[in-house]
């Protein structure tokens, strides 16, 4: 089993192949100016200034002649459109989306948050995986299409939003409701994905396709609330962290879903004889043996993503007295459902955990959105963009439709019945992650990477053409 770790530990786009660094180098530069750009304007929850982060944009698409609309949903929240248009109006249009808003700064922070800084090949900055990295590679690949003149057969919209870390609730959400008409795309792209490569060369490109369920839950206990320097047993503190303890050890059944059963099919052939052996057990169709192996697998945090729900406290509160022991402690638990898992039947299973005991409750804050949209199959056009991109710059490649343990605006955007796929930079799952923490950075060269792979699934869905990556000029319109 000693692959099964490996697998997945190595996000990378740059492969032998991939293309020199030539004529490209101009919409690379243009890529990490806007992005140190965008950083450098605070959008940070929970009062983020996007329609100065909006400013920023039109300014640019202004260089180039590129028409805009501002939707504002109230006072310095804004949503930023623009659209290219295409030749026949029978195809449906791709849309770019990314939010312009990032979660409030971590602490202990060694680099200026909010204003970027280029260092030893990285750009640090708040914003820099999550999302203004998108922002910049979508608006790059947007001014560039208009400059060269390259030819559309459909539409291209850009679409950078409002409050995606919050809800979206002055972003898609409203939008949707308000604004659908000026944007009612076919396809989209937005944040997710990556390539998965394997030690031994063989690379898996993973296009999500379907998100987590996202829930929060509540957990409060309580006790006797006294003076701190007369302790007694019935410490509220005390018993939430009982309580959690429960919690971490709750270990619900896996559960297959049909994306999960197409990547785990796809990968099963590229692991060592171990490897090979307990997947076979995980795809038999023997639940007692599925299971078994289930467990196996999970060891590793994305695999177990990919086969649990999983529940993780996020925000403890107690008291704000130091000198007084409180008569409540709370913590939120972050759920992060399988499509198909029942909120309810889930929410059920941790209360059964408590029963009998009236010093601990349990309530519900925020529940999915019933029923959850189905993921996108690979079946269709975007999708063999994708993986025609995907034999291109990472040559013997395979293209799986994937699901994400995160959730965000894709959701929305396939409840709205669009083909939606997340393509992202260069991870590592199983490394350190610092999108929301300190210091988060993306490298030069992910940020190339990342420019290039949705560049040339943008080029070859919209307008029929390789993406320009090597020294030959793109074809500009006649």
């Amino acid at each position: 089993m000693k692959k099964l770790c490996i697998l997945l530990s190595v996000f990378c786009l740059w492969q032998p192949g991939f293309g020199e660094k030539n004529a490209f180098s101009a919409l690379e530069k243009r890529a990490q100016d806007y992005l140190v750009g965008l950083i450098n304007i605070d959008t940070s929850e929970p009062e983020p200034n996007e329609l100065q982060a909006a400013r920023f944009i039109y300014k640019q698409l202004n260089k180039y002649g590129i028409d805009w609309d501002i939707l504002i949903p109230r006072k310095n929240r804004a949503n930023l459109l623009a659209r290219l248009k295409g030749s026949d109006p029978e195809l449906e249009p791709l849309l770019l989306i990314s939010h312009l808003d990032t979660a409030a700064a971590a602490d202990n922070w060694t680099y200026p948050p909010y204003k970027a800084t280029v260092e030893d090949g990285k750009i640090y900055g708040l914003g820099a995986t999550d999302a203004k990295n998108y922002t910049a590679v979508y608006l790059a690949l947007f001014t560039w299409l208009k400059e060269q003149q390259i030819p559309l057969k459909r539409d291209v919209i850009f679409l950078a939003t409002s409050g995606e870390e919050v809800g979206s609730d002055t972003g898609l959400k409203w939008l949707a409701g308000n604004h659908w008409d000026k944007i009612k795309p076919g396809f989209a792209l937005n944040e997710g994905g990556g390539i998965i490569v394997d030690k031994d060369g063989v690379s898996i490109v993973f296009a999500e396709a379907s998100t987590k369920m996202y829930m929060d839950i509540k957990v409060t206990a309580y006790g006797v609330a006294t003076h701190a320097a007369m302790p007694t047993e019935n410490n509220a503190v005390y018993r939430l962290s009982q309580a959690l303890s429960k919690i971490a050890a709750y270990n619900p059944p896996a559960r297959m879903t049909p994306t999960a059963l197409k990547f785990f099919k796809t990968i099963a052939p590229l692991q060592d004889e171990d490897g090979r052996t307990t997947m076979h057990f995980l795809l038999s169709g023997n639940e007692k043996n599925s299971q078994m192996a289930a467990e196996i697998i999970a060891i590793d945090p994305f695999f177990r993503s990919q086969l649990k729900d999983t529940v993780n406290p996020t925000i403890i509160s107690s008291g704000n007295d130091a000198g007084t022991s409180g008569g409540e402690a709370s913590a939120v638990l972050n759920a992060r459902l399988l499509p198909g898992t029942d909120p309810d039947a889930f929410f059920d299973g941790l209360k059964s955990l408590f029963e009998g005991d009236e010093s601990i409750s349990l309530e519900i804050i925020e529940k999915p959105q019933m029923p959850f949209p189905e993921p996108m199959d690979g079946s269709d056009e975007l999708f063999v963009s994708i993986e025609k991109a995907g034999n291109r710059l990472v040559p013997h490649s395979i293209t799986v439709p994937g699901m994400s343990p995160a959730s965000g605006d894709s959701e929305f955007l396939r409840r709205l019945g669009v083909i939606t796929y997340g393509l992202g930079p260069n991870m590592d799952p199983t490394g350190e992650n610092r999108t929301h923490a300190a210091d988060e950075f993306i490298s030069l060269q992910d940020l190339s990477d990342q420019l290039k792979f949705v560049g040339s699934v943008v080029y070859d869905f919209a307008a029929g053409q390789e993406f320009p990556i090597n020294d030959a000029a793109p074809a500009a319109k006649k």
